[in-house]
């Protein structure tokens, strides 16, 4: 990053200043290392570590299998939150407005009675005059308050 900025900031740029940014471009491209991967990219993909001029044989199964079970892991860790939610007709939502908000305003517009439920995870909602199909991604359960 600095051999860009002093590229960018000098007022006359030299092929020495270009050669020694490409030299350090190649040596960030080289030696970082890949964590899923357990190597270089350069390395596995052209079979010989780029630094040192060392064969490398990359185990494709094996590091699918790794990124396989990072997917696993993540996956598992993004749907302990998750609430099991079954939408029903007659029931009322909250139409999560779109765009870029304020940040007092209100995030949801509504309720809106849900009219017909999809098994593809969308929901018919009734607004004003007009029915409208969405996906359940965009609304939110509407709980009324109870009278106390």
């Amino acid at each position: 990053m600095l051999c860009i900025s002093q590229i960018d900031m000098s007022e006359t740029v030299t092929q020495e200043m270009i050669g020694d940014f490409l030299s350090s471009d190649v040596w960030a491209v080289c030696s970082t290392y890949h964590t899923v991967m357990k190597t270089m990219p350069g390395a596995s993909v052209f079979g010989k570590v780029m630094m040192f001029e060392l064969p490398y044989i990359a185990d494709w199964k094996a590091i699918g299998q790794r990124r396989q079970k990072l997917v696993d892991q993540n996956n598992v860790r993004e749907n302990k939150n998750r609430v099991d939610f079954d939408y029903r007709t007659g029931q009322k939502v909250l139409l999560l407005k779109e765009g870029i908000l304020r940040k007092a305003e209100n995030r949801h517009e509504g309720p809106y009675v849900i009219t017909e439920v999809h098994t593809n995870g969308t929901i018919r909602i009734q607004r004003e005059s007009w029915s409208e199909r969405l996906n359940i991604r965009r609304v939110t359960p509407y709980y009324e308050k109870s009278p106390e």
